[in-house]
Protein backbone atom coordinates (compact mmCIF):
# COMPACT_ATOMS: atom_id res chain seq x y z
CA UNK A 1 0.00 0.00 0.00
CA UNK A 2 2.89 2.35 0.80
CA UNK A 3 4.33 1.80 -2.69
CA UNK A 4 0.95 2.55 -4.23
CA UNK A 5 0.63 5.82 -2.29
CA UNK A 6 4.13 6.90 -3.39
CA UNK A 7 3.25 6.03 -6.97
CA UNK A 8 0.01 7.95 -6.68
CA UNK A 9 1.91 10.95 -5.32
CA UNK A 10 4.27 10.73 -8.30
CA UNK A 11 1.34 10.59 -10.72
CA UNK A 12 -0.29 13.60 -9.04
CA UNK A 13 2.99 15.52 -9.22
CA UNK A 14 3.28 14.59 -12.88
CA UNK A 15 -0.11 16.15 -13.54
CA UNK A 16 1.03 19.50 -12.11
CA UNK A 17 2.92 20.63 -15.17
CA UNK A 18 4.16 24.18 -14.97
CA UNK A 19 4.57 25.50 -18.47
CA UNK A 20 7.71 27.57 -17.74
CA UNK A 21 9.46 24.49 -16.34
CA UNK A 22 8.43 22.39 -19.32
CA UNK A 23 9.49 25.06 -21.83
CA UNK A 24 12.84 25.55 -20.10
CA UNK A 25 13.51 21.82 -20.26
CA UNK A 26 12.48 21.62 -23.93
CA UNK A 27 14.87 24.41 -24.97
CA UNK A 28 17.94 22.89 -23.34
CA UNK A 29 19.66 20.00 -25.08
CA UNK A 30 19.94 16.84 -22.97
CA UNK A 31 23.68 17.29 -22.37
CA UNK A 32 23.43 20.94 -21.25
CA UNK A 33 23.73 21.60 -17.56
CA UNK A 34 20.55 22.94 -15.96
CA UNK A 35 20.62 26.73 -15.61
CA UNK A 36 17.97 27.11 -12.91
CA UNK A 37 16.79 25.19 -9.88
CA UNK A 38 13.58 24.36 -11.74
CA UNK A 39 15.63 22.86 -14.57
CA UNK A 40 17.88 21.06 -12.10
CA UNK A 41 14.93 19.47 -10.30
CA UNK A 42 13.31 18.47 -13.58
CA UNK A 43 16.56 16.93 -14.86
CA UNK A 44 17.40 15.17 -11.58
CA UNK A 45 13.89 13.71 -11.25
CA UNK A 46 13.96 12.62 -14.89
CA UNK A 47 17.30 10.87 -14.34
CA UNK A 48 16.00 9.11 -11.22
CA UNK A 49 12.91 7.92 -13.09
CA UNK A 50 15.12 6.56 -15.87
CA UNK A 51 17.42 4.84 -13.36
CA UNK A 52 14.44 3.11 -11.75
CA UNK A 53 12.98 1.97 -15.07
CA UNK A 54 16.35 0.76 -16.37
CA UNK A 55 16.97 -1.05 -13.08
CA UNK A 56 13.58 -2.77 -13.26
CA UNK A 57 14.44 -4.03 -16.73
CA UNK A 58 17.89 -5.18 -15.59
CA UNK A 59 16.45 -6.99 -12.57
CA UNK A 60 14.38 -9.08 -14.99
CA UNK A 61 16.66 -9.29 -18.01
CA UNK A 62 20.25 -9.36 -16.72
CA UNK A 63 21.99 -12.73 -16.81
CA UNK A 64 24.71 -11.85 -14.30
CA UNK A 65 23.75 -12.05 -10.61
CA UNK A 66 26.03 -9.09 -9.75
CA UNK A 67 24.28 -6.97 -12.39
CA UNK A 68 20.89 -8.00 -11.00
CA UNK A 69 21.98 -7.06 -7.47
CA UNK A 70 23.39 -3.74 -8.68
CA UNK A 71 20.08 -3.05 -10.45
CA UNK A 72 18.15 -3.85 -7.25
CA UNK A 73 20.29 -1.31 -5.37
CA UNK A 74 19.79 1.28 -8.13
CA UNK A 75 16.03 0.85 -7.98
CA UNK A 76 15.97 1.20 -4.21
CA UNK A 77 18.34 4.18 -3.97
CA UNK A 78 16.94 6.10 -6.95
CA UNK A 79 13.34 5.57 -5.81
CA UNK A 80 14.18 7.12 -2.44
CA UNK A 81 16.05 9.97 -4.09
CA UNK A 82 13.27 10.62 -6.61
CA UNK A 83 10.76 10.82 -3.77
CA UNK A 84 12.95 13.33 -1.90
CA UNK A 85 13.28 15.45 -5.03
CA UNK A 86 9.53 15.29 -5.65
CA UNK A 87 8.91 16.47 -2.10
CA UNK A 88 11.30 19.40 -2.61
CA UNK A 89 9.59 20.26 -5.90
CA UNK A 90 6.22 20.15 -4.14
CA UNK A 91 7.44 22.51 -1.39
CA UNK A 92 8.83 24.88 -4.02
CA UNK A 93 5.53 24.56 -5.95
CA UNK A 94 7.31 23.26 -9.03
CA UNK A 95 5.45 20.82 -11.22
CA UNK A 96 7.41 18.15 -13.03
CA UNK A 97 6.61 15.76 -15.81
CA UNK A 98 7.32 12.12 -15.04
CA UNK A 99 8.45 10.30 -18.11
CA UNK A 100 11.56 9.37 -19.99
CA UNK A 101 13.55 12.00 -21.85
CA UNK A 102 14.52 11.11 -25.41
CA UNK A 103 18.03 9.99 -24.39
CA UNK A 104 16.68 7.70 -21.67
CA UNK A 105 13.99 6.26 -23.93
CA UNK A 106 16.62 5.48 -26.55
CA UNK A 107 18.65 3.63 -23.91
CA UNK A 108 15.60 1.69 -22.82
CA UNK A 109 14.82 0.77 -26.43
CA UNK A 110 18.42 -0.32 -27.02
CA UNK A 111 18.43 -2.52 -23.93
CA UNK A 112 15.12 -4.12 -24.86
CA UNK A 113 16.79 -5.59 -27.95
CA UNK A 114 19.69 -7.19 -26.06
CA UNK A 115 20.04 -10.42 -24.12
CA UNK A 116 22.50 -12.19 -21.85
CA UNK A 117 26.04 -10.88 -21.44
CA UNK A 118 25.48 -8.28 -24.15
CA UNK A 119 22.60 -6.80 -22.13
CA UNK A 120 24.69 -6.86 -18.96
CA UNK A 121 27.63 -5.02 -20.54
CA UNK A 122 25.43 -2.38 -22.18
CA UNK A 123 23.40 -1.77 -19.01
CA UNK A 124 26.58 -1.31 -17.01
CA UNK A 125 28.03 0.99 -19.69
CA UNK A 126 24.90 3.11 -19.40
CA UNK A 127 25.27 3.13 -15.62
CA UNK A 128 28.85 4.39 -15.82
CA UNK A 129 27.98 7.12 -18.34
CA UNK A 130 24.85 8.20 -16.48
CA UNK A 131 26.52 8.39 -13.09
CA UNK A 132 29.48 10.33 -14.52
CA UNK A 133 27.04 12.93 -15.89
CA UNK A 134 25.04 12.95 -12.66
CA UNK A 135 28.16 13.47 -10.56
CA UNK A 136 29.21 16.48 -12.65
CA UNK A 137 25.72 17.97 -12.39
CA UNK A 138 25.43 17.42 -8.64
CA UNK A 139 28.90 18.75 -7.90
CA UNK A 140 28.10 21.86 -9.92
CA UNK A 141 24.74 22.37 -8.18
CA UNK A 142 26.25 21.85 -4.75
CA UNK A 143 27.84 25.28 -5.28
CA UNK A 144 24.96 26.96 -7.15
CA UNK A 145 21.76 26.18 -5.29
CA UNK A 146 20.17 29.20 -3.63
CA UNK A 147 17.56 27.00 -1.93
CA UNK A 148 19.19 25.82 1.31
CA UNK A 149 17.23 22.55 1.61
CA UNK A 150 17.82 21.65 -2.03
CA UNK A 151 21.52 22.40 -1.59
CA UNK A 152 21.65 20.11 1.45
CA UNK A 153 19.88 17.36 -0.49
CA UNK A 154 22.37 17.76 -3.34
CA UNK A 155 25.32 17.56 -0.94
CA UNK A 156 23.90 14.46 0.76
CA UNK A 157 23.46 12.83 -2.65
CA UNK A 158 27.01 13.29 -3.96
CA UNK A 159 28.59 10.46 -1.89
CA UNK A 160 25.90 8.04 -3.08
CA UNK A 161 26.43 9.01 -6.72
CA UNK A 162 30.18 8.50 -6.27
CA UNK A 163 29.55 5.09 -4.70
CA UNK A 164 27.21 4.07 -7.54
CA UNK A 165 29.75 5.25 -10.12
CA UNK A 166 32.59 3.28 -8.52
CA UNK A 167 30.46 0.13 -8.30
CA UNK A 168 29.31 0.57 -11.90
CA UNK A 169 32.89 1.01 -13.14
CA UNK A 170 34.10 -2.05 -11.28
CA UNK A 171 31.28 -4.24 -12.53
CA UNK A 172 31.55 -2.88 -16.08
CA UNK A 173 35.30 -3.61 -16.13
CA UNK A 174 34.69 -7.11 -14.75
CA UNK A 175 32.15 -7.81 -17.52
CA UNK A 176 34.52 -6.56 -20.26
CA UNK A 177 37.25 -9.05 -19.31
Amino acid sequence: MKIFSKWLMAVVMASLILFPAARAEEKRPADKEPATEVEFLAKAISCDIAEVKLAERAMKQASNKDVQEFARKMKEDHTKHRDALLERAKVLKIGVVEGLEKEHQERMDRLSKLEGAEFDREYMRFMVEGHEKALRMYESWSKKSSDKELGELVNRTIPTVKEHLEQARQLHNKLKS
